[in-house]
């Protein structure tokens, strides 16, 4: 199931930093919330070719994927953390 990013916006994380918050909207209808940390979206939207948060919006929820595999961060450090409403 594809999944298509429907929002992308810069929010306050929970210790004061930048991070994107990323809805997906499924095939099926339903509905993710992602927030990604400022490093690892921005390397993504780097080797994405995308040069804004808003060139997001319809794109496939794969472009965001490498920031939730990166290695570069500490063991036990998180990219991605599920947003919930």
């Amino acid at each position: 199931m594809t999944a298509t990013i429907t929002r992308a916006e810069i929010v306050g994380g929970h210790d004061g930093r930048a991070e994107i918050e990323i809805e997906l909207t499924y095939d099926n209808g339903g509905v993710s919330t992602i927030s990604l940390d400022e490093e690892a979206c921005t390397s993504s939207l780097d080797r994405a070719g995308v040069a804004s948060i808003d060139e997001l919006v319809g794109r496939p929820w794969h472009v965001v994927l490498p920031a939730l595999t990166s290695t570069d961060h500490p063991q036990g450090e998180h990219h991605a953390r599920p947003r919930h409403p």
